[in-house]
């Protein structure tokens, strides 16, 4: 938990040197609490902090309770409940589990002889504000998941759910959050999208879509009729097109995941590329699934392989600079060159920003081009579930046409959403997360590195660029994505693998 009182006063320090705040720690001491306090060392403004005792366990994500003003932390084999003091309250103990990639979701029957007790790696964590639960899933048994009734006493009063969800190894790609769906005409609902890497670990793996939409109580698909909420990489390619799905969002009617995958589906030397994908609400069938291109230029070369992103509302300066209206909303990430034609990235990294507004003029941009005849292909191969035989409408057959959430699209745009970075940063900083806030009329990103170090980056006005930095991990552990704010907007919580500052 970092305190972001001074935030604007770093201008006038040297980078390194943390503001002098003189913060204490709070709440119980104990084995895995400490807290640091005082001045001239580079841990003065970490004011408490939870570690995770000696061991395999390591923290994946962080979520928050507003209503009872309680963190959750999911790490190997357990989920932490954590006050705001970053004390530990109580835990549920999640693995490890005995399990084989030959088990299904409800677990190992008794003919399976290779099961063996295994991890089980947190892969996602939501709490569902509406539900008042929180959706927890792992690594065994196919990606199966509990909700945690909040109401009740964590973690006794929970449910385990018995669907094969998130990725079934340590390493592969979970995301999910939780936005609308406009299914019926009648009925807005929040759902929780999921995107799942494939892991071809045992034989359930075809069983999970690549992106689908699920019911928040049980984690059902939430159409699976007629019409089916999930979208597949085609059978043919999923063993090597491997897509790493590392944000999302919900803006307006859409449904967005920004994603890591290879250039074509067909050619492995055209190395990676980082990828919009973005399904209407209103659509069951997932048939207006489309993806776009999204470059960060720093001069002239393609910082190719998204780190993380997120979604944020521009501060007066930078809506100014950008030319948009004030609280827009706008998609700022972190980005490295990758290393040749690998999905490895470079010691190098760049912040670059897009308006919503701009990223749905491209999206406009691409299904115009296949709808008017300038484009001939859907160059969607690698989707299973072609629409027209992947080939776009003659052009004028379709008529007028009042919204594309209405129309088979299945589309993958060649004009591609591009920025020239914001900021950029030398050789040797590999940046990780990133958490976007104002203060005032700034705009202001906490960038983490995969070496334990925050920095404190000004987006907006003239004097953009980097003014303070601080080590938040003395053990060199790299700042995980889910680093969040306080809702007071005074403090940051920064999550490592070992770590909750």
């Amino acid at each position: 938990m970092l305190p972001l009182d001074a935030v604007l006063k770093g201008k006038q320090q040297s980078a390194g040197t943390g503001p002098d705040h003189g913060g204490h720690g709070h709440g119980r001491g104990g084995a895995q609490q400490q807290q640091h306090a005082g001045h001239g060392g580079p841990l003065d403004d970490i004011i408490a902090r939870y570690s995770l005792p000696n061991g395999t366990s390591r923290f994946t994500h962080l979520t928050y309770d507003p209503t009872r003003r309680l963190f959750y932390a999911g790490a190997t084999n357990r989920v932490l409940q954590l006050n705001e003091n970053l004390t530990l309250l109580r835990e549920a103990i999640t693995g490890p589990k005995l399990d084989s990639a030959q088990c299904h979701a409800a677990g190992c029957p008794p003919d399976v002889l290779d099961s063996v007790e295994t991890d089980n790696v947190n892969k996602v964590l939501l709490y569902n504000r509406d539900g008042d639960t929180l959706i927890a899933c792992g690594s065994v048994h196919q990606g199966a998941c509990d909700i945690y009734y909040l109401s009740g006493r964590f973690p006794e009063s929970s449910k385990p759910i018995e669907v094969a969800l998130a990725a079934n190894d340590e390493r592969s790609s979970t995301y999910a959050f939780i936005g609308p769906s406009r299914y019926q005409s009648w009925k807005r609902e929040d759902i929780m999208y999921v995107g799942t890497t494939f892991t071809n670990v045992g034989d359930y793996r075809h069983d999970v879509p690549a992106i689908s939409s699920r019911r928040l109580d049980d984690l059902t698909y939430a159409e699976f009729s007629i019409q089916q909420s999930n979208i597949n990489i085609d059978v043919k390619y999923r063993d090597h097109f491997l897509v790493n799905y590392v944000y999302g969002f919900n803006s307006t009617e859409y449904a967005y995941f920004v994603l890591v995958q290879k250039k074509s589906h067909l050619a492995d030397e055209a190395g990676y590329v980082t990828r919009l994908a973005r399904i209407c609400v209103n659509d069951p069938n997932y048939d207006s699934y489309t993806e776009v291109t999204i470059t960060c230029m720093v001069n002239g070369t393609d910082y190719n392989i998204l780190r993380d992103a997120k979604l944020a509302q521009a501060g007066q300066k930078l809506s100014n600079d950008m030319g948009i209206k004030r609280e827009d909303y706008l998609l700022v990430a972190v980005f490295s060159p990758s290393k040749e034609i690998t999905d490895e990235p470079q010691n190098r990294s760049a912040i670059c920003m897009y308006s919503l507004k701009d990223i749905e003029e491209v999206f406009n941009e691409n299904i115009h081009s296949c709808f008017n005849g300038t484009i001939k292909d859907r160059n969607l191969g690698y989707i299973s579930g072609t629409i027209n035989d992947g080939k776009c409408p003659v052009a004028g057959s379709l008529g007028n046409i009042f919204s594309f959430c209405h129309v088979g699209l299945k589309i993958s745009g060649v004009t591609p959403v591009i920025a020239s970075a914001r900021f950029a940063f030398g050789e040797g900083v590999s940046l990780t997360s990133i958490a976007v806030t104002s203060i005032g009329p700034h705009t202001l990103a906490f960038v983490g590195s995969n070496d334990g170090w925050i920095r404190k980056v000004l987006l907006s006005g003239r004097e953009a660029g980097e003014y303070e930095r601080m080590l938040v991990d003395e053990d060199g552990s790299a700042i995980l994505p889910d680093s969040m704010f306080a809702p007071t907007n005074d403090h940051l919580y920064v999550l490592t693998e070992r770590k909750v500052s």
